[in-house]
């Protein structure tokens, strides 16, 4: 109760003790932070296991957002800390990693070793750097955000017809996109589609902005010039989603991903220390993965965290929030049909 309550309903720790004393049960904040850290231990293995399906297939978006946290040698200044978000659109499952940092370092320590495929992403100069690095070069690539790029140009709206311009040109592969998902076309009707009908826009987009950046119409200080400069800076990461059927034209999956701590931030406003930032991930990884697949978190922790004490190694499998809907759901399927065997049984 007390992990939904503050990573599902974000509700700040002083809240939920003056909750359980009106209750007539007082639970000091310290023991219900010690309970949150016993939960993150227990959950820990099976966030190996969804860490796993996350990088599986080669295929993840990224985005990052900063937490502020205690630090003791700050003398009493907030530190600042990231939580880092990845998910895989293709399986739909998200995870949550806590570092201090916002460096290239940070991903080489979160991204499997072995990892090679497609990293899709804001323009943030870590990621180029990561990719650059001897132990993964050549073995992954950016993918670029379309709502970013969209978003320098709804700015510069104001500017004149050029920024408008472009933005209808991005109207018009959001509305094939819109199209696709309505037919749920599968990969390659996808991949088929942008090249037949989102290719020459894009070319289009690409001319026009290099004729407008040639031209120096727009100062490049000015709203209208630095969407220039971004587009064309990201425009090889712009152009990854029309040769691959499963790449998103944006990374919005993820940004939607991080928006529930979002929330959070507002409400608890800091995290306690650097070590509470894992668990905070662990838990967040936990509850995102239940909301993706419409499971009240409260019952499957009620339940895992009962079962965990005498399952093996081998048996977590079953208890990852993918794994525990599709039993819930068999069961019921199984119960529904028992019951309507014997309802015909009875007529």
């Amino acid at each position: 109760h007390t992990a939904s309550s503050h990573f599902e309903l974000h509700l700040p720790y002083y809240r939920i003790e003056q909750m359980y004393a009106r209750l007539g049960v007082p639970i000091p904040r310290q023991t219900l932070c010690g309970w949150m850290g016993m939960t993150h231990e227990a959950c820990s293995l099976i966030i190996e296991q969804i860490k796993r399906d996350v990088f599986q297939g080669g295929y993840v978006m990224a985005d990052e957002t900063p937490v502020k946290y205690q630090d003791p040698e700050r003398k009493g200044v907030c530190g600042t800390g990231y939580l880092w978000v990845f998910h895989n659109p293709v399986r739909n499952v998200s995870l949550f990693a806590w570092r201090t940092g916002r460096g290239a370092t940070c991903l080489e320590n979160i991204v499997p070793p072995d990892f090679q495929g497609i990293i899709q992403c804001d323009g943030y100069s870590a990621y180029d750097a990561f990719i650059k690095t001897p132990a993964r070069a050549g073995r992954i690539e950016l993918a670029g955000c379309m709502a970013h790029m969209r978003r320098k140009f709804f700015e510069a709206r104001d500017e004149g017809e050029d920024p408008q311009w472009v933005l209808a040109q991005v109207q018009q592969l959001y509305q094939i996109e819109a199209r696709l998902r309505e037919a749920r076309a599968g990969p390659e009707e996808v991949l088929s589609t942008r090249q037949e009908h989102s290719t020459p826009i894009m070319a289009a987009i690409k001319a026009r902005l290099e004729q407008l950046q040639a031209s120096h119409r727009h100062r490049p200080r000015s709203l209208t010039g630095e969407a220039l400069s971004y587009a064309l800076n990201q425009w090889p990461k712009l152009l990854v989603f029309l040769g691959d059927g499963r790449v998103q034209i944006d990374s919005n999956l993820v940004e939607n991903t991080i928006r529930p701590s979002a929330i959070g931030k507002k409400n608890w406003l800091f995290i306690g220390d650097a070590n509470a930032g894992e668990r905070s991930a662990i838990l967040y990884t936990i509850i995102e993965a239940c909301r993706s697949r419409s499971i009240d978190p409260w019952e499957y922790l009620r339940d895992v965290l009962t079962r965990l004490p005498a399952m093996t190694n081998q048996q977590l499998d079953e208890v990852t929030p993918e794994a525990w809907a599709k039993a819930r759901s068999t069961c019921k399927r199984s119960t529904v049909q028992h019951s309507a065997a014997q309802n015909q049984a009875a007529a």
